[in-house]
């Protein structure tokens, strides 16, 4: 790692001057941000609440994976599991919502799926009109960072989606998928500084649990690695409270030259320990932004009444099938399987194709990771269809265990849609406490029957969410628009000032998923990211622009005062005027 650069546990240490730049998370959103900063030469701290994971950190075992969850029942206020867990799971009525913790976000645990936006989802009306001029360059740019490669292998969970999907799944065609996970060849990097390099994908289909090999293009392995050769700090352990404008007069000592200038914004961590910078960018996820916007609201910060709606779950529902005859080779390996099992007929990554309904949904077939407990899937969270088969199901896989018979095949069904995004993110200042309704989804009825389909074609059971909405795809709650009157943000992701109209806060900045103004019917990692790569052009130029203001007011002032310390100094004949 580069001298300048570090990464460290806890943060109080500031330096004296601050930071250009704060930016709170480190997902698709924040390693953006922070890696086109740092490249610009912009002095860059990013803070993230979780640590650093590396591979050999992941769950392999259940037992692992329960001291890395944390649990989140809003409707009995009650919590258990480390604050700084790897998955957070919150509960709310009949609604379930999933989301990682960790330096790179999301990506540390997700599939990597990598689907540009559909064009629909570009056509919604609560879109961005803005965005739409440099979208294709900057999903061209998110792509290459990212490193997203075609799948070299068609794993059996493919092979058996493809017979079956086409006709059980209503008018559907296959999407061409690409993964950020690395299949044994390295695509050419566009940046002088380059990523270190990746291991090759051993298709273990642990990727939901974190990938224990290395394999994975996660958004700590390029655009964070890059922040932090360019010389961005990159601190862990640091979850952010709330942000407050700078009141203070730093810097103002009467008759002394003081080098320090008055940085704009405060980031707190708690309600005494803060870092002060220019420029606050927003990026710790759906949940996390909102939250840390609704604390600063109730310290004073002007917001929009929009502030937590327009929150959707992407469509997302999640089932299960477990008992089926059918070839699905859909349980997550251990180091020790892969001497037994060709590469081509091991799991794969978690999901290796996707088919999109004519309806308006899409349905993958995913691989259940070894860390997963199965309990969770049959039974705990779910109810089984069909019922009268359930019982007596449990009563034969039992006794086949036991018989050392060939055991049965079972696989996660993962589906997303177009829901109204109409869901609502509401912080109570009583209970201090964030709660949040689902949206309405209008194809949820559908999406059970295709499951229900391509079950019975399976063969098996059919494990249902016991939750209306069952979400790992949280988008909106700060939206982006372009009146003040329809969103949080605008399209550059600076928050509105809603105390003079189409103002803004200067310096405060979202970049992340709760921009994004409505579903996208897809996995939408590379929509974010693209997103985010939009929000950083116009943010770099903008600390660009600062920075020259006050390196020219820094000038200006360090003139006077030096005037004002020797007020009869004569003047030599020889300086020369210089224009600045």
């Amino acid at each position: 790692m580069e001298k300048g650069a570090e990464v460290v546990g806890r943060f109080w240490n500031e330096e004296e001057d601050g930071y250009d730049a704060v930016v709170v998370g480190s997902g698709y959103g924040g390693s953006v941000a922070a890696c086109r900063m740092s490249m610009a030469g912009i002095k860059v701290c990013l803070v993230e609440k979780g640590h650093k994971w590396e591979a050999n950190d992941f769950p392999t075992n259940s037992l692992k994976l329960m001291s890395a969850v944390r649990i989140e029942k809003k409707s009995l206020g009650v919590s258990f599991g480390p604050k700084d867990a790897l998955f957070q799971v919150y509960e709310q009525d009949d609604s379930l919502v999933a989301v990682a913790c960790g330096l790179g976000g999301g990506s540390l645990v997700n599939a990597g799926v990598m689907i540009p936006t559909p064009i629909c989802a570009r056509r919604n009306s609560k879109w961005p009109k803005e965005w739409e001029k440099e979208w294709e360059i900057c999903e061209a740019s998110a792509s290459a960072m990212l490193r997203i490669q075609s799948i070299p292998v068609k794993f059996p969970i493919a092979k058996t989606m493809e017979e079956i999907a086409g006709r059980e799944i209503e008018g559907s065609f296959q999407s061409s998928i690409k993964l950020s996970m690395n299949f044994g060849h390295e695509e050419q990097q566009l940046d002088s500084m380059k990523p270190k390099q990746r291991a090759s994908c051993l298709a273990c289909g642990n990727c939901l649990s974190g990938c224990p090999y290395n394999a994975k293009n996660s958004t700590d392995k390029n655009y964070i690695d890059l922040a932090v050769q360019a010389g961005c700090s990159v601190k862990t352990g640091c979850p952010v409270l709330f942000v407050v404008k700078n009141t203070d007069d730093i810097g103002k000592e009467e008759g002394t030259i003081c080098k320090k200038t008055k940085r704009r914004w405060l980031v707190f961590f708690n309600e005494t320990d803060y870092v002060s910078s220019d420029f606050v960018i927003l990026s710790a996820g759906v949940f996390g932004s909102t939250e840390i916007l609704f604390q600063s609201q109730m310290r004073g910060l002007k917001l929009s009444e929009r502030l937590g709606s327009g929150f959707s779950c992407n469509g997302n529902n999640v089932a299960y099938v477990a008992g089926s005859p059918a070839p699905l080779s859909a349980y997550g390996l251990d180091s020790g399987q892969f001497s037994k099992i060709p590469f081509q007929e091991r799991p794969g990554p978690s999901i290796s194709s996707s088919y999109t309904s004519s309806l308006g949904f899409t349905i993958q077939g995913a691989v259940l990771p070894k860390a997963f407990p199965h309990l969770l899937f049959k039974g705990i969270t779910t109810y089984g269809w069909q019922p009268g088969f359930c019982f007596l199901h449990g009563i034969i896989e039992k006794f086949g265990q036991i018989l050392c018979l060939n055991s049965s095949e079972a696989m996660v069904l993962n589906a997303m849609g177009y829901d109204e995004s109409d869901g609502k993110i509401t912080f109570g200042k009583e209970t201090n406490k964030m709660c949040f309704s689902p949206p309405y989804d209008s194809l949820l009825p559908q999406k059970i029957k295709a499951f229900q389909k391509i079950t019975m074609k399976l063969g098996g059971v059919l494990f249902m969410s016991r939750y209306r909405s069952t979400s790992v795809h949280l988008l909106g709650g700060c939206n982006a628009s372009s009146h003040p009157s329809d969103g949080v943000c605008n399209p550059n992701g600076q928050v509105f000032d809603p105390q003079f109209p189409t103002s803004v806060h200067p310096g405060l900045y979202v970049c992340d998923a709760s921009l994004i103004p409505s579903s996208v019917g897809v996995n939408p990692c590379l929509t974010i990211a693209t997103a985010a790569e939009l929000v950083s052009r116009h943010l770099v130029q903008d600390i660009l622009k600062c920075k020259t203001r006050k390196d020219i007011e820094r000038l200006v002032n360090t003139v006077e005062q030096k005037t004002i310390l020797n007020p009869h100094r004569k003047l030599d004949s020889s300086m020369k005027p210089t224009v600045v």
